[in-house]
């Protein structure tokens, strides 16, 4: 391997070459001038011209040698210039580790301004820097291994400047060799990169805290990009979604969304791209098929000023909604018991004087054929309408004493069966049961509980046609309760109409007043149930009554 020749070996050899030419230069010329003058060449002659020559060629030599060295020193003193103006720091040892020479910011750096640092190793440094004892020996240890392996390293260092600060370089070291493989020297060269690395760290800081405040975040954060396409979700979009991120990434936002809110939502997302900050509330659709209420906000991503893409910042709402519509309940239900207190016990007193009247005035043309007395009978069954409906509303009227038991509500269920049974028979219904075995016992008031099988099987029985079905199923619920189902296929309720079943007056019966389900919903909901309602038109309806199990029995 060719050995590179270094600027001292080449001032050497130009002298050298120099010498020489010059020698037989002269020795030529003057021999040839001596043979042509028929000058003997005596010994005066020769010590004439070795002296001449001697003293020239000294003067020229001094001269060149002179001219070459001040070109090194002038190369050197650059060198150094540009070392010690170098924002790193330099360091040269000898084959040996031994501090040959540093530049101002090494010396400054360890502290070795008034120290005669030179011959000494590293770890004989200690008691003139802040550099610890085992930092030091570090150093050493990782010169060796450089002259070991016989290639450059690099690696980041930390070298503390005081008890509390220290700074990090990123450090090089490089071996010398001699010819003969020999250790001969050691550069190391460290930049500061202390700042560099703070930025690094502070913004891995700052990563860190932006994905924890995304991932554990309640409400779903969604990147999009600007064909509002899903770039990235946190754990909350999981959870109200019920899809995995694998497969939310890639999937058009429009996949989520409700058919009948589709157009609003890309308009809002028009309008985030374009810059805007807005809030919507939609319907969203969940993994498993089921609607839930999302409230989106929309908000612009900017990078330098350029719009890059939109975050979707989306809350589930649907409890929230869910309970903002008891209230709503809450709230009739209130207004119809104050009404109820008011007007109750007006209404009834009269209703009794004018039945009781009705009745004796029929019972005096009991045996007269009078032509208006099917009108007596009109007035009779209005007047038991009015009454009932007052009954209902005395019941909305005030919290009742209830004493609860133990009951079986199969045992229930069959006494209405048979009480309602014969209607279901006189309009050719098919009345059909499943009950499990060892249903468990409900605590409950069991007029309270009859009076909604009342209600709920009279309802399934008007809403069949001829020849209709009616299924009633009993079976054990998850999370210790029970379901008593009664289905039909009857025409069904439209979908927009079902929220709204059990308010006050509502109804979907030509002569119904809603307030018969809407008593129902309230008894449920004091024994601790639900009643859960799910129609298709032209198919039918199911009414579904939960219970939990009394835990005592």
């Amino acid at each position: 391997m060719q050995k590179s020749i270094s600027c001292s070996q080449k001032v050497a050899w130009k002298i050298a070459i120099i010498y020489i030419l010059s020698t037989v230069v002269y020795i030529f010329i003057t021999d040839s001038i001596l043979s042509k003058l028929n000058i003997l060449d005596t010994i005066w002659i020769s010590m004439g011209k070795a002296s001449f020559f001697t003293i020239v060629t000294g003067f020229l030599l001094y001269k060149l040698i002179e001219g070459n060295m001040k070109i090194l020193e002038d190369r050197e003193q650059q060198l150094n210039t540009l070392i010690d103006h170098m924002p790193d720091f330099v360091n040269f040892k000898d084959g040996e580790g031994n501090w040959i020479k540093a530049n101002k910011f090494a010396i400054q750096l360890f502290n070795l301004e008034s120290i005669q640092f030179k011959g000494k190793r590293d770890s004989e440094l200690e008691n003139f820097t802040n550099v610890s004892r085992e930092k030091l020996i570090s150093c050493e240890n990782s010169d060796e291994k450089v002259w070991k392996d016989g290639k450059l390293i690099r690696y980041e260092e930390v070298i503390p400047i005081s008890n509390e600060e220290y700074k990090i370089f990123d450090t090089i070291k490089v071996p010398i060799f001699h010819t003969n493989g020999q250790r001969k020297g050691l550069i190391v060269i460290g930049r500061d990169i202390t700042d560099k690395k703070k930025i690094e760290q502070r913004l891995k800081d700052n990563e860190q805290l932006y994905r924890s405040l995304v991932e554990n975040n309640t409400d779903a954060i969604i990147n999009l990009d600007l064909n509002f396409n899903i770039l990235s979700v946190n754990e909350a979009t999981e959870k109200i979604t019920g899809y995995c991120k694998e497969e939310l990434v890639k999937k058009p936002f429009r996949d989520l969304v409700d058919k009948e809110d589709q157009t609003k939502v890309t308009e809002n997302f028009i309008g985030a791209s374009k810059g805007k900050t807005s809030r919507i509330e939609m319907s969203g659709i969940h993994k498993k098929g089921h609607s839930i209420l999302l409230d989106v906000k929309s908000e612009p991503i900017r990078i330098n000023e350029k719009l890059v893409g939109i975050f979707a910042v989306v809350r589930d709402i649907t409890a929230v909604k869910e309970k903002e519509e008891l209230i709503r309940k809450s709230e009739k239900l209130s207004v119809v018991g104050e009404l109820a207190c008011a007007v109750a016990h007006e209404v009834r007193n009269p209703l009794t004087s004018l039945k009781g009247f009705i009745q004796l005035l029929q019972y005096k043309n009991i045996n007269n054929e009078d032509q208006d007395k099917h009108y007596y009978d009109i007035m009779l069954t209005e007047i038991e309408r009015i009454n009932l409906i007052v009954s209902e509303f005395m019941m909305l009227s005030r919290p009742q004493a209830i004493t609860y038991q133990n009951k079986n509500v199969v045992s229930l269920l069959v006494d209405v069966i048979t009480l309602l049974e014969t209607i279901a028979i006189m309009k050719n219904i098919e009345v059909t049961r499943e009950f499990e075995s060892n249903i468990s016992l409900v605590k409950c008031e069991g007029n309270q509980i009859k009076q909604v099988f009342i209600n709920i099987f009279k309802n399934a029985i008007e809403a069949v046609p001829n020849n209709g079905k009616i299924h009633i199923k009993v079976e054990k619920w998850k999370n210790n309760r029970i379901c008593i189902s009664f289905s039909d296929n009857g025409n069904g309720i439209p979908n927009d109409l079902i929220g709204r079943l059990g308010e006050p007056f509502y109804t979907t019966k030509e002569k119904g007043t809603g307030l018969g389900l809407m008593v129902c919903y309230k008894i449920i909901e004091e024994h601790g149930g639900r009643i859960n309602i799910k129609s298709e038109m032209n198919q039918g309806t199911t009414v579904d009554i939960i219970f939990p199990i009394s835990i005592d029995e």
